[in-house]
């Protein structure tokens, strides 16, 4: 299968993954999300997309929960952002836990860190929800839309520095990257959708660049279109302050990190009892001391699709086959 195909999905990866053991699956419902692992020799498991079988229920509801990640995490020592959690008056939890209902507790945050803040739902995934903040009118508004899509709401400090993913197994390391923003630099020739192509195969076609509402905001403001050239020397910069792979950047794979940062990651693992894991964090850089890392999220069903998509299927099937013969040992 080419990896670098727009097609490529949880159960796609796991099936390539599992021919590479001599093993198959079978694909159990008409959206191809459910599917049995089977080896050879009779053994089977069910599986659910890119739900990760391999922690228990509550390590991967803790890691599910934002704050209660970055609670447990700051708890084993490790720098998070300064959050402030905030509960829909309306709903159950607002009306239990008055103190820490309504704006109150993001203006508190607001007060003591300054602004902008980023503002994300407490449970959600992929960058769903996740913006910048400048003033308290934005951060009202943006607190109000986290509201419906759950009934938590959390604002955090915005941390600087260079983004960065790490995926774990049982205290290895499968694979991670680095997020960077799309950036082209024209040739007076090529189409502006030839070269974000040329840069991340999962652009392209416009649709698939243009379904993040962040890229079309920022095309729609500079009067980019996909078929236009730019000038020679002139750039494109996507750059976004949140940076998803799901939501508008790219990245570059990085198939091994030092053993001081692998170890400083797996203290995040150990503080939600986790085997299988992703870290979003932010470091100065990829050489800094790993105790300067701020932990943004933890991820107790790290996918690997995104990866393939980039253009590296074989690791990201490579992964995913150590992830598969752990599930079925």
């Amino acid at each position: 299968m080419d990896g670098s195909i727009a097609t490529t999905t949880p159960t796609s990866l796991a099936r390539d993954a599992a021919a590479r053991l001599g093993w198959s699956i079978e694909v159990l419902d008409d959206c191809g999300y459910l599917f049995e692992l089977r080896r050879p020799d009779g053994a089977r498991k069910v599986l659910i997309g890119g739900r990760s079988a391999l922690n228990d229920a509550v390590a991967a509801r803790l890691a599910e929960d934002k704050h209660y990640a970055g609670v447990l995490m700051a708890r084993e020592g490790l720098a998070v952002p300064r959050t402030a959690r905030c509960m829909a008056e309306a709903h159950l939890l607002g009306q239990r836990y008055p103190t820490h209902a309504g704006y109150a507790p993001a203006h508190a945050l607001a007060e003591a860190c300054g602004y902008p803040l980023v503002v994300k739902p407490n449970a959600l995934s992929h960058g769903r929800g996740v913006v910048l903040v400048e003033d308290e009118t934005e951060l009202e508004a943006a607190i109000d839309e986290c509201w419906e899509l759950g009934p938590i709401a959390l604002a955090q400090e915005r941390i600087e520095g260079t983004d960065f993913r790490f995926d774990f197994l049982d205290g290895d390391y499968l694979l991670g990257y680095e997020r960077r923003p799309i950036r082209v630099v024209g040739d007076g020739a090529s189409t502006i959708g030839a070269l974000i192509g040329a840069l991340d195969p999962r652009f392209a076609t416009e649709q698939a660049l243009l379904s993040s509402w962040r890229v079309a905001e920022v095309f729609a403001a500079n009067d980019w279109r996909w078929d236009g050239v730019l000038a020679a020397g002139e750039v494109l910069d996507l750059d976004s302050p949140i940076r998803n792979l799901n939501a508008g950047c790219t990245a570059t794979l990085l198939p091994a990190i030092g053993d001081a940062l692998r170890a400083h990651c797996l203290r995040a693992a150990r503080a939600l009892g986790l085997r299988h894991f992703g870290v979003d964090l932010k470091l100065p850089s990829l050489a800094a001391d790993p105790a300067d890392a701020v932990f943004i999220e933890i991820n107790a069903s790290p996918l690997l699709v995104s990866i393939a998509r980039l253009g590296h299927h074989e690791a990201a099937v490579a992964a995913e086959a150590r992830v598969l013969r752990a599930t079925l040992p």
